[in-house]
C-alpha cells in the first residue's frame, strides 16, 4: 500500500510547486501595456480637444513633459490603489512635485484624476458631467495637456490629465 501512495504524492507535490510557481499576472504590475497605454492617452488627448472644440475653445497641446508629469501620478495611484490628486507616501506627492520632476515650468495648471472607467471616451463622460473637471477641460486659460495611464494588479485602471499654460 506504501509503494502506491508514494507515486500519488509525488505527483500531488509536483502539481502544487507547478501551480505556486506559476506567476499570477504577466507583465509590469502596474504601468499598462506600451501600446494600450499609448492609445488611451491619445484618445483622451483627442477627446479632450473633441470637447473644447464644441465649446468655442482653442484645442490644446501635447505636451512631452506634462504627458510624463501625468503618467508618473497614473503610476503612483496604480502602485498605492487610491486615486488622490495627492499622495503623501509617493515619490512625487503634489502635482507641484510632478511638474517639478519634468522641469515644466508654468504660471497656470490644473489636474483630472479618475479610476476604474473602461475606455477614454467614457472617462472623458465621467469628467464632463462633474462641474469642476469640466471647468478644467474647458479652461480657456491651459494651453497645453498631458495624461497618464495606468493600470493596478487587480487590473483597475487609473487616468490623469495634467492642463498647463507655460510661463514665457
Amino acid at each position: 500500500m506504501l509503494r502506491q501512495r508514494k507515486p500519488l504524492i509525488v505527483a500531488t507535490v509536483i502539481c502544487l510547486v507547478g501551480f505556486y510557481s506559476t506567476p499570477a499576472q504577466s507583465g509590469p504590475p502596474v504601468a499598462a501595456r506600451p501600446a494600450v497605454a499609448s492609445r488611451v492617452t491619445s484618445d483622451v488627448v483627442d477627446l479632450t480637444n473633441v470637447e473644447r472644440t464644441r465649446r468655442g475653445q482653442t484645442p490644446l497641446r501635447a505636451d512631452q513633459r506634462l504627458m510624463r508629469a501625468a503618467q508618473i501620478h497614473a503610476e503612483q495611484m496604480a502602485r498605492a490603489g487610491q486615486m488622490a490628486h495627492d499622495l503623501p507616501g509617493a515619490a512625487y506627492p503634489h502635482s507641484e512635485d510632478r511638474l517639478a520632476a519634468t522641469k515644466y515650468r508654468w504660471t497656470a495648471h490644473g489636474e483630472n484624476v479618475a479610476m476604474g472607467q473602461s475606455s477614454a471616451a467614457q472617462v472623458l463622460d465621467s469628467w464632463m458631467h462633474s462641474p469642476g473637471h469640466r471647468k478644467n477641460i474647458l479652461n480657456p486659460v491651459y494651453t497645453e495637456l498631458g495624461v497618464g495611464y495606468a493600470v493596478d494588479r487587480a487590473g483597475r485602471p487609473y487616468f490623469v490629465q495634467v492642463f498647463a499654460r507655460p510661463s514665457s
